[in-house]
């Protein structure tokens, strides 16, 4: 069985199976009111976050955490800290190396892994909205 997880930086965070992942995703959809917040999630679900997002996607996930009752938080609290502790060694890599590292889904499974962490963005650029995400395959 394949486990996916968030990579970012010089951090990878494996945290479940895809449905689990899925599921995830499907909840903090769902808590998404706003459709500027909703499209750079997308992008987290699908394809990376730019660089230039990292800050907002922080307070997307933050937002999220503080509206979570106890037992939902007590459910996704390791996929909420993996989201955080991607974006920190994202941002941490980009200074320290002048290397942007996206925060992106991916497979964590060695040998998947390295092929996942080679994949070009241009390839998830080029991801239609009807197209499913890499770790989804």
């Amino acid at each position: 069985m394949r486990h996916v997880g968030f990579i970012g930086g010089s951090s990878m965070v494996e945290l479940g199976t895809p449905d689990e992942m899925a599921d995830f995703f499907e909840f903090f959809f769902k808590s998404i009111k706003d459709d500027k917040n909703h499209a750079i999630l997308d992008r987290l679900y699908k394809k990376y976050v730019r660089l230039e997002e990292l800050q907002e996607i922080n307070r997307i996930t933050q937002g999220f955490k503080d509206s979570l009752s106890t037992d939902i938080k007590d459910k996704y609290s390791k996929y909420i800290a993996g989201i955080e502790t991607c974006i920190e060694s994202a941002k941490l890599f980009h200074e320290s190396w002048g290397i942007y590292q996206p925060l992106r889904v991916g497979i964590t499974d060695v040998p998947f892994y390295i092929d996942d962490k080679r994949r070009p963005l241009a390839q998830y650029d080029a991801l239609s909205s009807e197209d499913s995400p890499f770790w989804l395959r």
